[in-house]
């Protein structure tokens, strides 16, 4: 059994204008069946989405049993505006806004509830982390989602980002580039789990997309962490982001997990955290 603890089913790897545009109209039932029929065929029975605004991943939810797949959704990323997730998700300026928007994802069956705390890897500026520092409502935030009886998936990059988020009790930390020593620590002692999505900067390697020094150095700074992690009894998913660029439906779970294996970590536990743990 295949586990794809991260991914988008909206895109296809190639280009995310492309996939975006195709759904701006209402959503591409075709290209979403297909991205599950390829994923049945990788093997992958459990697919937890990241969220869109578009609507393809409540689709998604809708029809994944016929493709033998247990699929689970947030519906949208939920931010404040002004910060990251405009692409995946809905704004919010006031926490009775917010508190709306959780509402809303939770009619149109949301799983979870998934937030952001910090922007993107920006590879042409030598990788570093986009946007401002994490909300100072994040605390708030997260306690109302707990408090409608939804787990908490959060975007993180950055080691001051990823422990705001912890403290704020962060059921799962997605991506979590530059993860310190002091991040990971209280990662294993809260309990959340790790879905690192390695395979995204291990498969922009050699593709020319971006500065190899720059991608190269990410990726085995993502390693070594991952390797304290391992040591340090943090528990890791086998989530690879699957949409992004060349991290294709299906084989992205595969690199992934090969990726996790080839460092001598198991990801069955998290998988199965997620599993049972990510569903109102």
């Amino acid at each position: 059994m295949i586990y794809e603890c991260h991914g988008h089913i909206i895109h296809d790897g190639v280009s995310y204008a492309d996939s975006i545009a195709r759904h701006e109209g209402g959503v591409d039932e075709a290209f979403v069946r297909q991205n599950l029929k390829v994923c049945a065929e990788y093997g992958i029975k459990f697919y937890r989405d990241g969220g869109d605004k578009h609507g393809a991943t409540v689709f998604a939810k809708k029809v994944a049993g016929e493709y033998g797949i247990d699929y689970r959704t947030p519906a949208y990323i939920i931010h404040k505006k002004g910060y990251y997730g405009q692409m995946f998700g809905r704004a919010f300026e006031t926490l009775a806004e917010y508190r709306e928007l959780v509402a809303e994802a939770g009619r149109l069956g949301a799983d979870f509830i998934k937030l952001t705390a910090s922007g993107l890897l920006d590879y042409d500026a030598g990788g570093s982390v986009t946007g401002p520092p994490t909300v100072a409502e994040f605390p708030e935030m997260v306690k109302i989602a707990h408090g409608e009886g939804y787990v908490v998936m959060v975007h993180a990059n950055g080691a001051d980002n990823i422990k705001r988020a912890l403290e704020a009790g962060a059921d799962s930390i997605e991506h979590g580039f530059y993860m310190d020593s002091d991040a990971i620590t209280m990662m294993a002692q809260t309990g959340a789990v790790w879905a690192p999505t390695i395979a995204v900067v291990a498969n922009l390697i050699g593709k020319g997309r971006f500065d190899d020094d720059v991608v190269q150095r990410i990726y085995d700074g993502h390693k070594s962490a991952l390797l304290e992690a391992a040591d340090a009894g943090v528990t890791v998913a086998c989530g690879s982001d699957a949409g992004a660029l060349y991290v294709y439906q299906g084989q992205g779970a595969i690199d992934e997990l090969e990726i996790l294996r080839g460092l001598g970590i198991d990801p069955t536990a998290g998988n199965r955290k997620i599993e049972k743990e990510f569903q109102k």
